[in-house]
This record gives structure tokens, sequence and C-alpha cells, in this order.
């Protein structure tokens, strides 16, 4: 009937098409850079990847422009209250409620028993990260204006 070469051609062949799906799965489903930019939003809490890891809804939430001005300011004088935050951002009160809720959920902030507003360690880190890339896209776009 079949010999031990016939057999181990058709595991070969199987196998071999089986690693062609998966290549093309993983390529179709993941590892595309984001299309949003600094300016436009940041991807919060996800890299770039498939929809199948990303369905939580709030991991796929944007920091919006003036979340990331908001956790700069932060990061430079220390602590808002939210009345300095609201004549800040010049935002209604219930929109700056949801956002900073929001950012605490996300870890970024933290609200103090006094009722202050600060920024964590992590939202520290965010902002450092945010700034590093921007520092090397006006690096890069320096080196390139050069040409």
């Amino acid at each position: 009937m079949f010999t031990l070469l016939d057999i181990t051609l058709l595991f070969l062949v199987l196998a071999i098409i089986t690693l062609m799906v998966l290549f093309i799965i993983s390529f179709i489903s993941g590892r595309t850079k984001s299309r949003y930019e600094v300016g436009g939003g940041i991807k919060l809490g996800t890299d770039t990847g498939s929809w199948l890891r990303d369905r939580d809804v709030k991991r796929r939430e944007l920091l919006k422009d003036w979340d990331i001005k908001l956790l700069n300011s932060l990061s430079k004088s220390g602590e808002y209250t939210l009345d300095e935050i609201i004549a800040y951002l010049q935002e209604s009160s219930p929109t700056i409620s949801e956002r900073l809720n929001r950012l605490e959920a996300n870890g970024l902030i933290m609200k103090t028993k006094t009722g202050s507003i600060i920024i964590t360690e992590k939202g520290r880190r965010y902002i450092d990260s945010i700034k590093e890339r921007l520092w090397y896209r006006r690096r890069e776009k320096e080196l390139l204006d050069k040409k």
C-alpha cells in the first residue's frame, strides 16, 4: 500500500501547509503598524496586534491630545485640583470627570484624599516615552531635511 517514504512525504507536506496557513493568519491579523500618531491619539495599553487580542474596549481607547497635555502638565507641576484642571483645559466638568476616571482606571493618575490629582509612576513613564518618540521623530525629520 503506502511505503514509509510516502507517509513521510505526506507528513512533510501537511507540516508545510500548516506553517503556511499559520504564517498567513499571523500576517493578516496582527503586527501591522497603528495608523494613530501622537497628535491624533496613542493606543493605550496595547501593542499593534490582532483584534482578537484587543477585545477589551477599555484597552483600545485612545489618549486624546488633552489627555497627553494634562499628563505632561501633571508631570511638571506635581498636582492639580479638579477646578484647576477645568480652568486649564476649558472643558465641561462631566467631560473632565469622565476622562479623569478613565485615566485613573488605566493607572496613569491617582486622586489623593484631599481631592488633588497626581500623576503615577506609570503615567510618568508613559509621558517620557511619548517625549522620547517625539524627540526621535524631530531628529529624524532634521536629518532627512538636511539631505
